[in-house]
């Protein structure tokens, strides 16, 4: 009986260990690209301009902190003036699908105040105008838009 040598059992488990690992590579790919894009079809992602940016002392000064309606996701608070609130954790670009970081968009905010980790940002978007505000890495941002629609979320 013929006997298999030991350098063609190598390769051919060296083989499926390549396939084995370009299947995980394409599965998770595939897994991050279509969460991007059902993100970015819902308008949780986006190029959008930034929100105006506030000092904690122009916000006061404002009278923003009299009227606050706050609520708390993922840790961080957040707290606006008017209109309805919608939050998600969205896949964070360069994780692959495995990492997430909160989404909140705002329907008619007037001005928002993000406690996220250590800090504290506020923004002023406006009456009238959808405010997303993402929080990556303990730092909030805001932009302006989104596609939310009250009482039905972002669409």
């Amino acid at each position: 009986m013929p006997r298999k040598s030991a350098a063609g059992t190598r390769s051919k488990v060296g083989f499926g260990l390549v396939l084995a690992l370009a299947v995980v590579a394409v599965c998770v790919t595939w897994n991050y690209q279509s969460h991007r894009r059902q993100d970015l079809a819902e308008g949780w992602i986006g190029d959008r301009p930034a929100c105006p940016e506030l000092t904690a002392a122009a916000y006061a000064a404002k009278g923003y902190p009299r009227a606050e309606r706050s609520s708390v996701y993922e840790d961080s608070v957040f707290a606006r003036q008017f209109g309805h609130m919608e939050c998600k954790d969205v896949v964070t670009q360069g994780g692959l699908g495995f990492l997430t970081h909160p989404v909140c968009q705002f329907s008619a905010p007037a001005a928002l105040r993000v406690k996220a980790g250590a800090g504290e940002a506020f923004f002023e978007p406006g009456i009238g105008h959808i405010a997303t505000v993402s929080i990556e890495h303990g730092r909030a941002s805001c932009a302006l838009g989104g596609k939310f629609t009250p009482l039905a979320g972002p669409t």
